[in-house]
């Protein structure tokens, strides 16, 4: 009896502390998952992005510096050093991405956002030093005069092997509509002025360093450009050659697909015959405009197998899905491809929600043609060309 005066005061003692340790931790959870901690996630993520882009210009200005310079024979550890600013540059892309993906707590979140901000700034001062190197030993190295002709080499290696990208454009215009080869004319338009650019910066004799990289810049451009050209013009013989029997196949396809929905609506989603219906109206609608717009029918094609699948989900057989994926993934990695071409050729001074895109569509573009599994491969495709065109 003599314990029970002191136990009962400290067995209080020890509730209310555990209480309070309880209401703590409840409290701080909670902070740490309340919108104020999600804005905060959200403007650190953006802070990092801000500073991505900054390190892709700087990494991009190196390289073009490196190539103005013509800098094949700089000391191992420069290209070395150039390497790694490109590596790190290409990671940040996907530290970057992987933090809007992030599952953590919003608190986890600034954390890991904050930390990946100083990072990059770090791999930024890194490029700075590799540039200033980079201009020691040019300045120790050949000449203005070189330089000069050395990119008027390559400005004439580029016109050369560019063939002749107007005539794809006047053979392309010849035989379909204004909609298909728009964007070969205009790689064609702005390749040209991209040439003149560099013509301008090189046309004097005594051309300095900055009229060089000047001219390097735009020669990289025009260069994107012609391939974009080729790009264009080969998807859209491609596409006439495969159109009709393409959409044919499709409409098929959407047919059979509309008799499963109407069979087995439980296993499908609620509005899954009127999206189908939808898609055979689009996909005779392509049929009609045959011959003459076979990228557009591709296009329409490769939306209708995607609406199925989505609509359909799990309904068919598991050999019906896989010959689906099979029969979609051509075309589906077709429209990728030309679409992220276009994207690369186009882009100017993007914006970093832009590059990020991009850059997601180049990643899974790369994924869906190594994989080995047909749905993998279809979802990879279908992926990157929603990133480049969904914007």
């Amino acid at each position: 009896m003599s314990d029970v005066p002191w136990t009962l005061p400290a067995a209080i003692a020890l509730l209310a502390a555990l209480i309070i340790v309880g209401v703590a931790t409840v409290v701080v959870r909670v902070r740490r998952r309340s919108p104020r901690a999600a804005a905060a996630a959200a403007h650190a993520r953006a802070a990092a992005e801000a500073v991505l882009l900054r390190l892709d210009d700087a990494a991009n200005a190196l390289d073009v510096a490196f190539e103005a310079a013509a800098a094949d024979d700089a000391p191992a550890e420069l290209r070395r050093a150039r390497a790694a600013s490109l590596r790190g540059r290409d990671r940040g892309f996907e530290e970057v991405a992987a933090l809007a993906t992030s599952t953590r707590l919003p608190a986890q979140r600034r954390v890991d956002a904050v930390r990946l901000r100083d990072d990059l700034e770090r791999r930024i001062t890194d490029i700075d030093a590799t540039r200033a190197r980079l201009s020691e030993w040019i300045r120790a190295h050949g000449s203005p005069a070189s330089r000069a002709a050395a990119a008027r080499a390559r400005r004439e290696d580029i016109a050369r092997t560019s063939g002749d990208p107007a005539r794809l454009v006047t053979e392309a215009r010849a035989r379909f509509d204004d909609g298909e080869w728009t964007d070969a004319d205009r790689a064609d338009r702005e390749a040209r002025a991209a040439l003149a650019r560099a013509d301008a910066a090189l046309g004097t004799p005594d051309a300095a360093d900055a009229e060089v990289v000047e001219a390097t810049m735009a020669l990289r451009r025009a260069e994107r450009l012609f391939r974009a050209v080729e790009d264009a013009h080969r998807f859209l013989l491609q596409a006439a050659e495969n159109a009709a029997a393409e959409v044919s196949a499709a409409e098929a396809e959407i047919a059979t697909a509309v008799e499963i929905a109407q069979t087995r609506p439980d296993e499908c989603v609620p509005d899954a015959v009127e999206r189908l219906r939808e898609a055979g109206a689009e996909l005779r609608a392509a049929s009609a405009e045959l011959p003459r717009r076979p990228r557009t029918a591709i296009e329409v094609v490769a939306r209708a197998r995607e609406t199925r699948d989505e609509v359909l989900r799990q309904a068919p057989s598991a050999r019906r899905r896989l010959e689906a994926a099979r029969a979609a993934l051509p075309g589906t990695l077709a429209c990728a491809r030309s679409a992220v071409a276009a994207a690369e050729a186009f882009a100017n001074a993007p914006s970093i929600e832009q590059r990020l895109r991009l850059e997601l569509a180049r990643r899974e573009l790369a994924a869906a043609r190594s994989a080995a599994d047909p749905f993998q491969a279809l979802a990879s495709a279908r992926a990157a060309w929603h990133a480049v065109t969904d914007a």
